[in-house]
């Protein structure tokens, strides 16, 4: 089974987390590379943020990454494997250029079973779909179990720090936020310059925000989780989140944008857990927050089961394996 991604990188993905948790007598995991796609032995194609095999910074290797895409495109129309597309997201965060479009469209047309997160995914018609709860990182990020030691007035926002994800709205609500004790930390890789200039700047206006813009190892995340009281997640949009769960696994309630998936999610794991706010944040979204985070039993934890990364790799093994089978489109 190819993924379409670099297994065992620096920075641990969700495809890492599968792979870790897989059986490898039930299913061989390949990482990505284009020769392995185009000359090697597979029997199906995983494929996770499909627009990150064509997008490179240079526009030559932009074109030749097109070029072999378009390869792996005509080696499948041939060959006809099974292809597992899971869905991170309804759309690419960032849009990609006409052809680029174009060549995941056809690539869409390839798959021969969806994996969708969460119920709320909309899918191709007509092909099979197979829903795989997102997995939980209490084993990675808190391995001892270790109690919050929140002061009820922390808001933490962490992850890479990217345009899509409204960290210039939180930094605006946060600004009008009255409370002279509430602490903001932003903490996470900038994409570029803009967004470490935005955080500094923010840092330098108000001495309530704390950055720490770089890279956290499993370690620092876990100490930043457990001494902040919520979690605000200001994306624009959102779908799926790593960062949501990563919050939920160190017990510390998140503040989200309220939609059909955080909806579910709080039916799921408790309003005590997922708060949801509506566009634009406010000062007042974040006091709310606050408040109803330091009325919580600070014993309690959110339910996640069957959200364990065994469980999530069973689940794909069964799906890789139904593909293999059949090898044509279901």
């Amino acid at each position: 089974m190819l993924q379409s991604v670099r297994l065992g990188g620096g920075h641990p993905s969700y495809a890492d987390h599968v792979a870790a948790a897989s059986d490898p007598v039930r299913v061989e995991l390949l990482s990505f590379s284009y020769r392995t796609a185009l000359t090697g032995h597979w029997d199906v194609l995983h494929v996770h943020w499909p627009e990150n095999l064509i997008r490179r910074r240079s526009r030559p290797r932009r074109a030749l990454r097109a070029v072999l895409f378009a390869l792996l495109l005509l080696r499948i129309s041939v060959r006809r494997p099974g292809v597992v597309r899971t869905v991170h997201n309804v759309a690419p965060h960032e849009p990609g250029h006409r052809f680029e479009r174009a060549l995941l469209a056809v690539l869409d047309r390839c798959v021969t079973c969806f994996v969708r997160l969460n119920d709320e995914t909309p899918v191709r018609p007509g092909v099979p779909v197979v829903t795989i709860p997102h997995g939980h990182y209490r084993d990675e990020l808190d391995p001892a179990g270790d109690p919050p030691t929140d002061d009820g007035r922390t808001l933490l926002f962490f992850g890479f720090l990217r345009p899509y994800k409204g960290v210039d709205a939180l930094v605006e609500a946060f600004g009008e936020l009255a409370d002279p004790s509430a602490r903001l930390v932003i903490a996470g890789e900038p994409a570029n310059a803009a967004m470490r200039a935005l955080v500094e700047e923010a840092a330098a206006a108000d001495p309530r925000v704390e950055p720490h813009l770089t890279f956290l190892s499993d370690e620092d995340l876990g100490a930043l989780v457990r001494r902040a009281t919520v979690v605000v997640l200001p994306y624009r949009e959102i779908h799926n989140s790593g960062v949501l769960f990563a919050a939920l696994s160190l017990a510390c309630p998140v503040l989200v944008p309220e939609n059909a998936v955080t909806a579910a999610l709080r039916a799921e794991v408790g309003a005590d857990w997922v708060r949801g706010f509506t566009h634009p944040l406010t000062a007042g979204d974040l006091s709310s927050a606050l408040r109803q985070a330091a009325d919580r039993d600070p014993a309690a934890v959110p339910d996640l089961a069957g959200r364990e990364w065994s469980a999530v790799a069973d689940r794909y093994a069964e799906v890789f394996q139904g593909r293999a089978s059949t090898g044509a489109r279901a």
